[in-house]
């Protein structure tokens, strides 16, 4: 090959690692950054790494020393001359914002075979997958407790029906409701999900607020004309003998309903349905997540009984609808209360 051939073919070769999205380092034996592209850079977040870094004097300074598993894979490659290296790695930038990296070092000799080159890291950035990857498998975890916590439920009810009902109904919602906050304080403390993730966030609140009570005025105003129609066309399918709107329906108690709304709304769109959406395949129909995580909600009303359990699954599952657009259980707040209070003020 001639000169000129040589000097394109290089030329190519650097055009080539200088625009590929992978970042690349060439180390020699000494630990000298001989060659390092722009992706590198990015990748890593530090301008400072150029050619003639020495990589040991960096490696022995806090920050050098924060990526003691990065480092490890050049180290491994220069010990272990005839073995590829490959695998992850976390890796914490100057900003202090942690990135997770798949990693691939060979050490390289010369054409000839007779001297030494150094290490060859290829590495890219997986944050977003790794971080899936994590959260996915905290899911499964949380998952798995909601499902021995509703079995243990089951036996709860059976307990509680065999004693002869020693306590109301709404004290039982309080327990399973205060077994939900235990197990969302474990959650966010031992686990990689967020309150974003778990639907306490507040992005597009605004509108979501908007999109709510458009609904709940919606729903309030059909449920008039409903009774209207079955005052006169139906009589005796509501009672005659109370007030149109019977605001004795709402006790002081009932109050309570308003941190009780906001822990069911979580749990069942924020935990479940939130969590079933990170579970399931892409290719699997949103509405199996939205389908189950009601089911689920109605399941844990059974002291309430088989119609109030259905009435729940139905409404929770409209919601579902609204949270997967909204992703945020402020405003879903909304028509839980108002609806649940205003239901029971009209339709009497």
């Amino acid at each position: 090959m001639d000169k000129v051939s040589r000097n394109n073919e290089l030329t190519s070769v650097g055009r080539i690692t200088r625009d590929i999205s992978d970042g690349l380092m060439l180390i020699d034996g000494k630990g000298t950054l001989q060659y390092i592209n722009p992706s590198a850079i990015r990748i890593l977040g530090n301008s400072s790494l150029k050619e003639g870094f020495k990589l040991a004097e960096y490696m022995a300074s806090d920050n050098g020393a924060a990526n003691d598993e990065f480092y490890q894979y050049i180290l491994d490659s220069v010990y272990d001359k005839n073995t590829n290296h490959t695998g992850t790695s976390t890796y914490t930038r100057p900003d202090g914002s942690v990135r997770y990296f798949s990693i691939d070092t060979s050490y390289v000799k010369s054409d000839d075979g007779l001297q030494d080159k150094g290490v060859i890291l290829s590495f890219s950035d997986i944050t977003e997958l790794q971080i899936s990857k994590i959260k996915h498998d905290d899911t499964i975890k949380i998952m798995v407790a909601l499902t021995a916590v509703l079995a243990i439920w089951n036996y709860v009810y059976i307990l509680w029906k065999m004693a002869g009902e020693p306590i109301s109904s709404t004290a039982l919602t309080l327990i399973i409701e205060g077994v939900g906050i235990v197990g969302t304080i474990f959650a966010l403390r031992f686990t990689s999900i967020t309150w974003e993730d778990f639907g306490l966030g507040t992005k597009n609140l605004k509108s979501a607020v908007k999109t709510d009570v458009i609904l709940t005025l919606v729903v309030l105003i059909a449920a008039i004309i409903l009774k209207i129609i079955l005052l006169n066309f139906f009589p005796g399918v509501l009672s005659s003998d109370k007030p149109f709107f019977y605001w004795q329906a709402i006790k002081a108690i009932d109050l309570l309903y308003i941190p009780t709304v906001v822990l069911q709304e979580f749990l069942t769109r924020g935990v479940i349905q939130g969590g079933l959406e990170r579970m399931l395949p892409e290719n699997y129909p949103p509405a199996i997540s939205i389908v189950v995580s009601s089911l689920f909600f109605g399941a844990i009303h059974l002291h309430k009984g088989l119609s109030y359990m259905l009435g729940a699954a139905f409404l929770l599952s409209f919601f579902g609808i609204l949270y997967r657009k909204q992703r945020t259980i402020w405003g879903l707040c909304i028509p839980h209360l108002l609806l649940s209070w205003s239901l029971r003020i009209i339709l009497v």
